[in-house]
């Protein structure tokens, strides 16, 4: 390879931007002795960084290669925020799993692709309590809030799919029936193509008219 290609690639492993492609991958930290943590504060600066950089350069779409499991709540808000006030167009593509808070995650795109052999799981995650009473119970006070956020996320895009206009929901009853979901299974599984159809993922990769990441482009710049 030569040096402009080495430098390309060690963008791509080293910091997890492709900058002249304005394409940005999300996973969680790497190291030889690392497990997977998922979404922690180590992935949430390095993503916020490659967005802040390529929305200095130009406010072309972006498109994000998302391989990641859940992790931490507040970690997850702010890669969340960041998507949501991008000044350039963002698009995901998730590969293996969009679960816990990396599915909401997913939602903050203003194109979200899944891969066909990808699922999400959505939940309301766990919440462990150490400490002083009163501290305590304002943990539990702050995770129902939270909790709440969650379920107006899934919500919101779920209103708009072709599940809910099928049957003619208003917002009230997509709320209720997802928190029924979750109460009865705990972790509420989809494939991709349940994915699509209750309005959390915007296509599958392969099918048209997201046949390649070239298509995947043009849409994203057409949204």
């Amino acid at each position: 390879m030569n040096n402009i290609q080495d430098y390309r690639l060690s963008q791509i492993h080293d910091y997890c931007i492709d900058v002249e492609n304005r394409e940005v991958y999300l996973h969680s930290h790497v190291d030889s002795s690392d497990e997977e943590v998922g979404v922690d504060y180590r992935v949430a600066v390095n993503f916020e960084k490659n967005i802040r950089y390529l929305n200095t350069i130009s406010d072309s779409p972006i498109l994000v290669h998302m391989h990641l499991p859940g992790g931490d709540w507040t970690d997850c808000l702010g890669i969340y925020d960041t998507i949501l006030k991008s000044k350039s167009k963002i698009g995901i593509i998730a590969y293996s799993k969009a679960e816990s808070s990396s599915g909401v995650i997913f939602q903050a795109a203003d194109l979200r692709i899944i891969m066909p052999n990808s699922y999400m799981l959505i939940h309301y995650g766990f919440l462990s309590l150490d400490g002083e009473h009163k501290a305590t119970v304002s943990n539990v006070q702050w995770n129902e809030k939270e909790a709440k956020k969650m379920l107006d996320i899934f919500t919101d895009k779920c209103s708009n799919s072709k599940f809910a206009k099928e049957r003619e929901w208003r917002r009230a009853s997509v709320k209720k029936y997802i928190s029924s979901q979750l109460s009865q299974k705990t972790d509420w599984i989809l494939d991709a193509e349940d994915s699509v159809e209750y309005g959390f993922a915007d296509g599958i990769y392969g099918q048209s008219p997201f046949l390649s990441i070239e298509h995947i482009k043009k849409k994203l710049n057409k949204t």
